[in-house]
């Protein structure tokens, strides 16, 4: 037994009764994917051990007061708004036994953990009075508070105003980017949405779109999203471009609303500052009946096909440039149009772009996670793996860039992809989940969790996100128009996945066996029959990769009637 001075970190879940009550699959899935990813290795980081596990609550000790309330804001800001935690932190005498930790030290820190607001941190004025002076936080005075089973009153403060620049995992993101080319984005300006006509409306309208647009858009991490204030005034286009270049960003979102009646009209587009040109444009009519459902939608589609118009953009700019005089932050660029192309000689030469990449700078974020999707596609694809246990790399991978990058829907987007091919179904649904939290208007998160829904056997809900995706962003590859199209099959609709894929002749073998099955669905055996055997004829290696995909379902009733239709028209033994 050893009497000492110890931080202690008390921890709990908001609401977990509630959430149990209403998902309890989801809502352990979720628990456990957010304790292995974040909670394990921010509290190591930090040199803390976890000392006991009480369903949704932890406590945990510190050597340093400093460590602890790090580590308790770092777990903050990685946490999502639909699994929040309030933390408190104390310093105290404390009686350690054989690990266990336990003594008035725990208890205060147990008890002043409730007095946070969700999402916050309470600390006791003995931890405050160390850390006032080393952190750039701002701190609200609860005053003395009465505690259970405590003698003397307490004094409890909860911090006001954490920011992400005031915890050491920030130090690298802060650093000048001439430093870290392979962190450069390109940047976009939203400038507010005018109206035409002086509508009340219309004005409404407008003030919305461009809050919901800004909201939106800074929950993407292919690009930064530059604040308009920067700029003295931004009211006409050219100034706007002129502008541009003085601050440094490379594109400006411009839109316009219009309101008749009952009717609205909404123009957008994304101009380069470089050339001066438009990028990408769209004109949307809609009946202006919900105005905040209207919002949502136009948000959607506008942030959702934003990244793909903006990287489509810069890898049109650098076509025609070897890759030999390319920069950094352009090599990204090559490699990540090579990754997108999906075939064995392009997703090699990506392959060694990230891997330099990554070795040049190991704690950006797309170097590696680009690279661990190339692993990720050699596997999908029945490809000969270039690692021992790509898999395992991958996910150790996943967990390091957790903790340098905890907000990161794309890292989550990967992992469940990873559990799935493990056969690890409740991780693999946890975090495609965690990646929609993080980002529910990015269209890849979207088909990330309605594929992970399909996977679990319920097409129904996949078909929602599904669907949403491929409506809201035109940029949809057709890869991801053949998850949908099996979403139509499964919920007995082959008559409208024909049309997502489009012309036969042009298909992929992948999206040709779901061609297949839509036609099986539909009764047309003898057509299905016929391009069964077209396929068979121009890809006599296909199966391996392109049926054996089909055993990521989770249940087997999904699996045999999948195989079923395809053994019907001879495309399976």
């Amino acid at each position: 037994m050893e009497r000492k001075l110890a931080a202690i970190m008390a921890a709990d879940v908001v609401g977990y009764s509630r959430m149990m009550g209403a998902d309890e699959v989801g809502t352990l899935g979720n628990l456990k994917a957010f304790e292995k990813d974040v909670i394990e290795p921010v509290v190591s980081k930090h040199s803390g051990r976890i000392f006991k596990r009480m369903g949704d609550g932890y406590l945990a000790e510190f050597q340093s007061i400093v460590a602890a309330v790090e580590c308790a804001m770092e777990w903050q800001f990685a946490a999502s708004e639909e699994l929040q935690f309030r933390i408190g932190v104390h310093l105290g005498d404390v009686i350690d036994e054989d690990g266990d930790v336990y003594g008035e030290g725990v208890n205060i820190a147990a008890r002043i953990e409730p007095l946070a607001e969700a999402g916050g941190i309470c600390l006791s004025e003995d931890a405050w009075r160390q850390v006032r002076t080393k952190l750039d936080v701002d701190f609200q005075d609860l005053k003395e508070q009465k505690l259970k089973n405590i003698d003397n009153p307490v004094r409890v403060l909860q911090i006001a105003n954490p920011s992400r620049d005031s915890v050491s995992f920030q130090a690298a993101s802060n650093a000048k980017e001439e430093d870290y080319p392979y962190r450069k984005l390109p940047k976009i300006v939203l400038a507010p949405f005018k109206c035409i006509g002086d509508s009340s409306e219309g004005q409404a309208l407008r003030s919305g779109l461009t809050a919901t647009l800004t909201t939106a858009l800074a929950k993407f991490e292919e690009f930064a999203l530059v604040d308009p204030g920067t700029l003295s005034e931004i009211s006409a286009s050219h100034e706007t471009l002129d502008a541009g270049h003085q601050v440094g960003f490379e594109f400006v979102l411009n839109g316009t609303v219009q309101t008749v009646a009952s009717r609205v009209r909404i123009g957008v587009s994304l101009i380069s500052t470089v050339s001066g040109q438009p990028v990408w444009s769209e004109t949307l009519n809609r009946e202006l009946e919900d105005v905040f459902e209207l919002q949502d939608d136009i948000t959607a589609f506008i942030a959702s096909t934003l990244s793909d118009a903006v990287g489509e953009e810069q890898a049109k700019a650098i076509s025609d440039t070897p890759l030999n005089k390319l920069t950094a932050a352009e090599v990204m660029i090559r490699g990540i149009e090579l990754l997108h192309n999906v075939n064995f000689e392009d997703n090699k030469t990506a392959m060694g772009i990230f891997e330099n990449a990554r070795d040049a700078d190991p704690d950006a974020l797309f170097p590696t996670l680009c690279l661990c999707w190339t692993y990720a596609i050699e596997l999908g694809s029945g490809w000969p793996s270039s690692r021992e246990d790509p898999i395992g790399f991958c996910l150790d991978e996943m967990r390091r860039l957790t903790r340098l990058h905890p907000r990161s829907a794309h890292i989550h987007r990967l992992t469940s992809r990873l559990y799935y091919f493990k056969g690890n179904y409740a991780d693999g649904l946890a975090h495609a989940k965690r990646a929609y939290e993080l980002n529910p208007f990015h269209s890849d998160m979207m088909i990330t969790l309605g594929t992970a829904l399909m996977w679990e056997g319920r097409p129904k809900e996949a078909l929602v996100l599904l669907e949403k995706a491929y409506q809201t962003n035109s940029y949809i590859p057709d890869a991801f128009r053949s998850y949908l199209s099996l979403a139509y099959f499964l919920c007995d609709r082959p008559q409208d996945g024909i049309p997502i894929l489009g012309v036969s002749e042009v298909l992929t073998p992948t999206s040709q066996v779901y061609r297949i099955l839509l036609l099986v669905g539909l009764g047309q055996i003898a057509e299905a029959k016929r391009h069964a055997k077209a396929l068979k004829m121009r890809h006599p290696d296909f199966e391996s990769a392109n049926i054996q995909m089909f055993n990521s379902f989770r249940y087997e009733e999904d699996r045999n009637r999948i195989f079923s239709a395809l053994r019907s028209v001879s495309l399976v033994e």
